[in-house]
């Protein structure tokens, strides 16, 4: 009859649709399996331990604080070029033209563009810009400040000291 007709179609149906489930899931599985074997093998990844978390805020604001690592694969930070502004040269005014005399049509106000101060010989470009003494003194301390950590300078000054402690009781003892 036509009832059970319908009734083993729809049968069908959800035995096609059980299949697919079933084929994409052994797919999933089978994928599953090479991923966990490449991660035993190449990767080696973990699950987080509870170490791992952080207990509140303050903690994850503290991050931000901690000194850094710096090991081999460390990219030195990209440091921007300090430059003294110049002063602008005067700019003289147009000379009128009898077709400026004419009143125009209202033109939207610009700003004038920043105009740097060019050297009177040519510039080669090998050569670093100079740069006024005062900023220098600011770059310097910026990269000294990035580069080397407190504890290298007082190493640095410490070993500084001594070597000039050595160097003058060296002398003293020559001179004698």
């Amino acid at each position: 009859t036509r009832s059970e007709l319908t009734r083993i179609e729809k049968q069908i149906d959800r035995t096609r649709d059980n299949i697919r489930y079933l084929e994409s899931e052994l797919a999933v599985r089978a994928s599953m399996r090479q991923l966990e074997q490449w991660n035993a093998d190449t990767f080696g990844y973990s699950a987080p331990d509870a170490g791992q978390y952080l207990e509140n805020e303050r903690q994850l604001a503290s991050l931000d604080r901690l000194p850094r690592a710096r090991g081999a694969n460390e990219v030195a930070p990209v440091l921007m070029a300090m430059v003294s502004p110049v002063g602008t040269p005067a700019v003289s005014a147009p000379k009128e033209s009898p077709v400026a005399s004419r009143p125009a049509a209202v033109k939207p106000v610009t700003p004038n563009p920043i105009v740097l101060a060019q050297a009177d010989s040519a510039i080669r470009s090998d050569t670093p810009p100079r740069m006024a003494p005062t900023r220098r003194r600011e770059q310097l301390k910026m990269i000294e400040d990035q580069l080397l950590a407190e504890s290298t300078l007082a190493d640095l000054k410490r070993a500084a000291a001594a070597e000039a402690a050595a160097a003058e009781a060296a002398g003293g003892k020559s001179g004698r």
